[in-house]
């Protein structure tokens, strides 16, 4: 329909897409907790609507490998599971020496919860990690403006939010909200860095999907881990939204950012493009 969109017009298309999509399911699915989990799907279906309907890249291979699928980026998985899983155990061993929790170790019953929990929340980070950082990040990153990856990780952060608003009990209902959003969105804006990055080195978003399905893990760990009769407290100095999480989600962004000012441009390429047929791999330009 539209094969001519600018980079910029594209981006601005799937977001308003995919934003739309979250807040309808946030306000006609009866559960909050259901909708915030068919939410993750989609920035996915954004991302088919616009290959197939609006730009028609889609009906081209070229246009599908423009999303980081075609490459593993297997040397960096390691980083990708073991950095969010230690901010989260850090931020998580820091609330329990304040008090506000009490370790216990896992029963079969949450851990059965946990390990058969995996396979589902791979599926549902890849779906939505094809929108943020498949899709998405590289459309940024072709502007020449400054921080892409922060920007996709703000925005991937907004887009939570009809979710949190509108639907009943569905996404960060503990804590002051007037803490706890602005933190989350800021720890997301940092987590964009990391996911960024491994997506601009490798040129693959399963280094960004490992990342995001480990710190949600983490999390899911930290819950049926420990017990406490302050979840208010806990939700806004620890897990997804507080304090101690965010400063050590900031100490890796600004990681990020050093060791990349420091390194030559990377090798890894993106094929997204104004225009279709424009098949020819150009690098990600580095966010400063």
């Amino acid at each position: 329909m539209f094969p001519h969109l600018s980079d910029t017009a594209r981006a601005v298309t799937y977001y308003l897409m995919a934003l739309s999509m979250c807040a309808a399911l946030a306000l006609t699915w009866p559960d909050g907790e259901s909708a915030a989990v068919l939410a993750m799907v989609t920035p996915a279906l954004s991302v088919v609507i616009m290959q197939l309907v609006v730009t028609r890249d889609g009906w081209r291979r070229s246009g599908w490998t423009r999303l980081g699928l075609g490459r593993r980026g297997v040397r960096v998985w390691g980083l990708a599971v073991a950095l969010p899983l230690a901010i989260v155990l850090v931020s998580e061993a820091v609330v329990r020496l304040t008090g506000l929790t009490t370790w216990h170790l896992l029963s079969t019953t949450d851990l059965g919860y946990v390990v058969g929990d995996l396979p589902f929340l791979l599926v549902f980070v890849l779906v939505e990690e094809i929108g943020w950082r498949g899709y998405l990040g590289p459309l940024l990153a072709a502007d020449g403006r400054r921080g892409p990856h922060l920007r996709t990780g703000l925005l991937h952060g907004i887009w939570h939010l009809p979710v949190v608003f509108l639907a009943t009990d569905g996404y960060l209902t503990e804590g002051n909200r007037w803490i706890v959003i602005p933190v989350f969105l800021a720890v997301l804006t940092c987590a964009g860095q990391f996911y960024g990055w491994m997506r601009e080195t490798t040129g693959s978003v399963y280094p960004a999907v490992l990342a995001h399905a480990a710190f949600n893990m983490g999390l899911g760990i930290a819950v049926y881990g420990t017990v406490t009769t302050n979840p208010d407290a806990v939700a806004a100095l620890g897990r997804e939204a507080g304090i101690v999480t965010l400063v050590l989600m900031a100490a890796l962004a600004m990681w990020v950012a050093t060791w990349r000012s420091a390194q030559p441009a990377p090798h890894a390429l993106t094929t997204v493009g104004r225009l279709p047929g424009q098949d020819a791999v150009r690098p990600l330009r580095q966010a400063e």
